[in-house]
């Protein structure tokens, strides 16, 4: 594959462009809440550093490298807006789909460095088979970023001849590469949490789609790297957890800050002197640190495999599922614990305490954190075999 040159493409670390970037997407907070969408400041600055292609290769101005790196960005960026993280986060997943695709068709989906994606791996979509490729229609909920999408990556039950015609254990279910030309954005996305991802409803009617555009998680891998090794699944339930820390680390700042800020000589007790915010900043700090080090280093187990071209085992990958599902699970709590140790003060929206409280709540309604995980996580462990279907993809 030849390389394509991209403006603003450098050796830089993900991690050390999230710190550069998130001071502009604190300033862009209320533009990004009001319009239900990340500023457009914020979106030119991503693309210039590239944070919408971390999951392609390099040769299309992908990362490529340590996926702790992404996991660091994705934590950085939450803290700051967590919406920004999660659009982030989301093209990552929309890029590592494109490994499924031949060289040719992958070129030509992500080649233009301006380009930003979406998708939906819920199969709300359907696909009839016709000569020419497939005929797609459907209506697919919380499509993060559709109105930024330049491509969008849609799950949809296939139907031939003979086969199902809905969605069972023998469904055909593929993966659809489908330019934005042919997608009407429904705006649905009146929400607390998360508000400004823009994940609204979309719209196809009758979208012709080349056979090359269609994929599935049992086709060929046109890539040959540690991170095109890597598993889709687990990964991504690793970046969500990530970014869960990064809300739990801006809520317990802010708490921090406040008890420095709220000092009244004379005046006891502050929100500093009361022995419940004392005790939840320790067990916060603690909670962090803990499971952002072992979220870190069941990841990077993988990519130590990876880079030896070595399988993973169903042990290796549930250490991942488990660190990523119960550290966003503990972090939820440990905000809603936050939250109602500051008080009244936890009410107002100019601390990010009050949005923290929504986003984190929204962020572990997706389904790859979900508990089942933990019991898939819990086969492997007691030697069963998993059979949950991300498990290993």
């Amino acid at each position: 594959m030849n390389d394509i040159s991209l403006a603003g493409t450098t050796n830089t670390l993900p991690s050390d462009a999230a710190n550069e970037i998130s001071k502009l997407a604190i300033l862009s907070r209320e533009e990004t809440e009001n319009t239900r969408k990340v500023a457009p400041a914020v979106v030119k600055k991503l693309s210039e550093l590239s944070f919408f292609r971390m999951g392609l290769p390099k040769s299309l101005g992908g990362w490529e490298g340590n996926p702790v790196e992404t996991l660091k960005a994705y934590e950085t960026l939450a803290s700051a807006e967590a919406s920004v993280a999660w659009i982030v986060w989301n093209n990552h997943l929309a890029c590592t789909f494109g490994r499924f695709l031949d060289e040719s068709s992958m070129k030509e989906v992500y080649s233009d460095p301006s380009h930003i994606y979406a998708n939906s791996a819920r199969p709300e979509g359907v696909a009839h088979t016709v000569d020419e490729g497939y005929l797609v229609s459907g209506q697919w909920t919380l499509v993060s970023g559709c109105q930024l999408a330049d491509w969008f990556v849609l799950r949809c039950l296939v139907i031939s001849e003979g086969s199902p015609t809905s969605l069972g254990p023998d469904a055909n279910l593929k993966l659809f590469f489908i330019p934005k030309e042919d997608v009407q954005v429904i705006d649905t996305w009146h929400v607390g949490g998360l508000n400004g991802t823009g994940s609204h409803d979309i719209v196809i009617k009758k979208a012709l789609v080349k056979k090359e555009y269609v994929v599935d998680f049992d086709s060929p891998v046109a890539l040959d790297n540690a991170y095109s090794r890597l598993p889709i699944g687990c990964i991504n339930a690793a970046g969500c957890a990530a970014m869960s820390l990064g809300v739990l680390k801006a809520a317990m700042d802010d708490l921090i800050d406040m008890c420095l800020e709220k000092v009244t000589p004379g005046k006891s007790p502050d929100l500093r002197d009361r022995a419940t915010v004392q005790a939840t900043i320790a067990k916060s700090k603690t909670l962090l640190a803990s499971r952002r080090l072992q979220l870190h280093h069941s990841v990077e187990t993988l990519w130590e495999e990876s880079q030896q071209q070595k399988p993973f085992s169903d042990v290796q990958l549930a250490d991942v599922w488990a660190a990523a599902c119960e550290g966003a699970r503990e972090a939820r709590l440990m905000v809603s614990e936050i939250y109602a140790v500051a008080g009244t003060a936890s009410l107002y929206k100019k601390h990010k305490i009050e949005r923290a409280h929504r986003d984190i709540h929204a962020i572990l309604q997706h389904g790859i954190i979900q508990p089942h995980w933990m019991n898939q996580a819990g086969m492997a462990y007691v030697g069963l075999t998993p059979n949950g279907a991300m498990f290993r993809v």
